[in-house]
């Protein structure tokens, strides 16, 4: 199959975004302060002294958050349709089942557990850890909604549906209905329970369906949409606002309004298309052709997401306890994890069953491909 190399790499660089958005996490305030038990497990002094509207954290969440899960789910279904087409409607559920199936049961019971140990309220006993993915799938609810989205694809090709169509395109429109249904944050609500939030599933479903629409309609990436970058950032601060309207006087008045929550709706969600597509032309003209330690990070940053979170909350906990500074503890929480989890990538992942289970199975490169 051909390999489109820049969206490949830009479907790793969604994944690796995850890394700097939880790391942020515990230089934020608790939403929920007066919950017994907190929405996070370790917290800076900083997140508490810090206006939220003075915090760079928050916008930079919001600004990754705002763009980064319906860019992921846009390029999933351009490589599920992809696949469909060239291998038929058996390899891609095979393919599926290898790729997201296996590693979410495995994390069930691994990951999920590691990081319910780091909650107050973490279940006891040996079949409390084991069960604690039906309270909680954390960051790997994401494998979840692949998985239904991936069978919902089959069951609509199977029916016949076909994505050639032009009004297909609608699908840029109707995220505005998702979207406007959702109130807890800038962009899509975060799911984390076992159980699909219907608003948010079809959110992410739209952007699935509309890359699935991509590459069926033959649509070529063009560099000249990274020009859509600055249009998104413009977009930004008022998408913000228009989604915390208690933190601006002149806003406040207006919330519960029927214009007032459609023109929110309408910034976030043209603010994730146009950040989405602008990250496209960026990357057509960075990773347009194939490069090794691209290709290997691509490879890497499926195993780098799977498990980065228990790293990043021990990484906090550990850095607060040292009485670090935000910032230091933030860049050394990050380039901490990612440097353990590319070690042992390449130790024992890569060239494992482990490796080819997640990217498919990989050669070592000979030492004349590397000069």
């Amino acid at each position: 199959m051909k390999r489109f190399h820049d969206l490949d790499a830009l479907r790793a660089f969604a994944m690796m975004l995850g890394v700097l958005l939880h790391a942020a996490l515990f230089l934020l305030p608790d939403p929920k302060p007066d919950n017994a038990v907190p929405a996070w497990p370790a917290y800076h002094p900083y997140a508490h002294d810090t206006p939220t509207v003075a915090n760079p954290y928050s916008y930079l969440l919001l600004l990754i958050h705002g763009f980064r899960m319906p860019l992921f789910f846009m390029l999933s279904g351009f490589f599920t349709a992809m696949l469909w087409g060239k291998r038929g409607p058996r390899a891609l559920a095979v393919h599926r089942l290898k790729r997201i199936v296996v590693p979410l049961v495995v994390g069930m019971f691994t990951i999920v557990p590691t990081v319910s140990l780091f909650y107050p309220d973490s279940p006891s006993g040996f079949g409390g850890w084991t069960t604690a993915w039906s309270r909680d799938l954390y960051h790997l609810w994401f494998l979840l909604y692949l998985l239904l989205m991936a069978a919902g694809f089959l069951a609509l090709v199977r029916l016949g549906a076909r994505f050639q169509s032009r009004l297909w395109w609608l699908l840029l429109p109707m995220v505005l209905v998702p979207q406007y249904t959702m109130r807890e944050t800038f962009g899509a609500d975060v799911p984390s329970g076992f159980l699909p939030i219907p608003d948010t599933f079809l959110y992410y479903a739209l952007f699935f369906l509309f890359g699935a629409v991509f590459h069926e309609r033959g649509t070529t990436v063009r560099r000249r949409w990274t020009a859509a970058l600055p249009v998104a950032l413009l977009l930004f601060m008022p998408g913000v606002a228009f989604a915390y309207p208690d933190q601006i006087d002149a806003l406040s008045a207006y919330v519960g309004t029927g214009w007032f929550q459609i023109a929110s709706a309408g910034l976030q969600v043209s603010f994730a298309w146009l950040a989405s597509f602008g990250m496209m032309g960026a990357f057509r003209w960075v990773a347009g052709r194939q490069r090794y330690w691209v290709r290997y990070m691509s490879d890497a940053s499926y195993w780098i997401y799977l498990w980065h979170l228990p790293l990043i909350i021990g990484g906090q906990l550990l850095t607060t306890d040292w009485g670090m500074g935000p910032h230091a503890a933030f860049l050394l929480t990050c380039g901490a994890t990612t440097a353990v989890l590319l070690a042992t990538y390449q130790i024992g992942v890569r060239y494992t069953f482990i490796g080819t289970t997640l990217n498919g199975p990989r050669q070592r490169r000979r030492t004349q491909d590397a000069a």
